[in-house]
């Protein structure tokens, strides 16, 4: 059997045709995704459109089923048509962060009434701030996910209905219920009826083309899905515009939620713990253009970035290891964006202050905040974890990176067989949800 999968990722949409049987990619076609001018919103229907788009690429191969992987945290609001009435407010959104009612924001705020972690770019966060400003579009009838609303688009269907991986991304799910806490949302004040209803995960949303449609999953849970060969034993490593630590158990330990870290329900069964970080790829990308804008400064030409990823792989791969400090958190931490303020190198001396220690440092940091992930984890869920498999491209493209992460989990780092894991992940859960339902 062949599956379609798709995976809408901040920065590039994916489709893959996968076959079951022989368990290999037939075909592989992406296109990019970009925000929106001036912040952190993406055109919900532009993503829809590049995605019909790619499937008239893979037309040529039949499949069975269709699976979406999806960014998560982010919400779309649509009318009772199932048409998108405002953009895509997706994780990057930082309006949960502005001061509620002069004092604390309205991420903390969430937090404190509701008793549930709640961060700027959770989609709860980011509906109780539209409805607190009067932003919501008058002809909103709910809100879902970006993967949902494709399914939508897709099958036709405007139902709204997501499964729990990405329900529980918004904020404020009872993960023992698998349902909504309406009750502390409406304590706090939360519009309730915007919400999606929760479906199972075997269900179909609908069909394409007389091929069921399967309600969308959370690309980091399609991606161990796609990545990891033992789940029991594996840690995951993801980096992509974001980076994500995440192990597979199928206990629920809910103490681990006040170190920070985040309990996703995974696919069929069992939760993945999750350490979340704002700065992934973006933040040695930025590196990168600093040096770009240097050479330009100085010589007139600014080189191409391509160029510069390269010497700086040379230039730093001369350099294993360095005693100059770096936390390159560029884009703060969740809950805090005072750790931007913490940001920066420390111990810098003449015999460091070389272009080599930086990179070597700053690649290092970024791995050891990965680490520092990981080791919040409760201790019964790290035992007998033996094994290490990175994913995304912000690891695949970076030796520097992937030699960095080795050092600090003291474990090699293999490589997923597919280079889309999402995507995959996200068609090989349709192939196995597709036994379960039918068509």
């Amino acid at each position: 059997m062949n599956t379609l999968g798709i995976d809408i990722g901040t920065t590039s949409i994916c489709m893959v045709v996968y076959d079951g049987e022989q368990k290999k990619i037939l075909i592989s076609r992406s296109a990019p995704n970009a925000f929106l001018q001036g912040g952190f919103r993406q055109d919900a229907d532009e993503i829809v459109r590049k995605v019909q788009n790619l499937l008239k690429e893979v037309s040529g191969i039949p499949f069975d089923a269709v699976g979406i992987s999806t960014q998560m945290h982010g919400i779309v609001y649509v009318n009772g048509k199932g048409e998108a009435v405002a953009p895509l407010y997706t994780w990057k959104e930082e309006c949960g962060d502005l001061p509620f009612r002069g004092k604390e924001s309205y991420a903390e705020y969430l937090s404190r009434t509701t008793g549930y972690p709640m961060y700027t770019g959770y989609g709860s966060v980011t509906h109780f701030y539209l409805q607190e400003t009067e932003k919501i579009p008058a002809d909103a009838q709910g809100f879902v996910d970006i993967g949902d609303y494709l399914a939508m688009r897709l099958t036709g269907s405007a139902l709204r209905g997501v499964n729990e991986s990405l329900a529980a991304s918004f904020g404020g799910f009872d993960l023992k219920s698998g349902r909504f806490d309406f009750e502390a949302f409406q304590k706090a004040g939360v519009d309730i009826r915007f919400y999606p209803e929760i479906c199972p995960w075997e269900k179909a949303a609908g069909f394409y083309e007389g091929k069921p449609v399967f309600a969308a999953v959370g690309d980091n849970q399609a991606s161990f899905l796609g990545a990891v060969r033992n789940p029991e034993t594996g840690i995951s490593v993801n980096v992509g515009t974001g980076s994500q630590v995440s192990v597979f158990t199928r206990r629920l330990c809910a103490e681990a939620a006040k170190s920070g870290t985040d309990i996703r329900p995974f696919p069929g069964g069992g939760y993945l713990y999750v350490g979340a970080s704002l700065n992934g790829g973006k933040v040695y990308e930025r590196l990168a253009a600093f040096f770009a804008e240097v050479c330009g400064r100085f010589t007139g030409t600014e080189p191409d970035l391509f160029n510069i990823y390269e010497k700086m792989y040379d230039i730093a791969g001369q350099k294993k290891a360095t005693d100059l400090k770096a936390r390159p958190a560029l884009y703060g931490r969740r809950g805090s964006v005072e750790n931007r303020e913490m940001s920066g190198f420390l111990g810098l001396t003449d015999e460091n202050f070389h272009p080599a220690d930086l990179i070597r440092s700053y690649v290092h940091g970024m791995a050891e905040e990965l680490a520092g992930l990981y080791e919040a984890f409760p201790e019964e869920i790290k035992e007998g974890r033996n094994s290490l498999t990175a994913s995304g491209n912000g690891l695949r493209r970076n030796a520097l990176l992937r030699e960095e992460v080795e050092k600090v989990f003291a474990l090699p780092l293999i490589f997923s067989e597919y280079e889309e894991e999402a995507a995959a992940g996200a068609a090989i859960f349709a192939g196995r949800m597709v036994g379960n339902n039918g068509s």
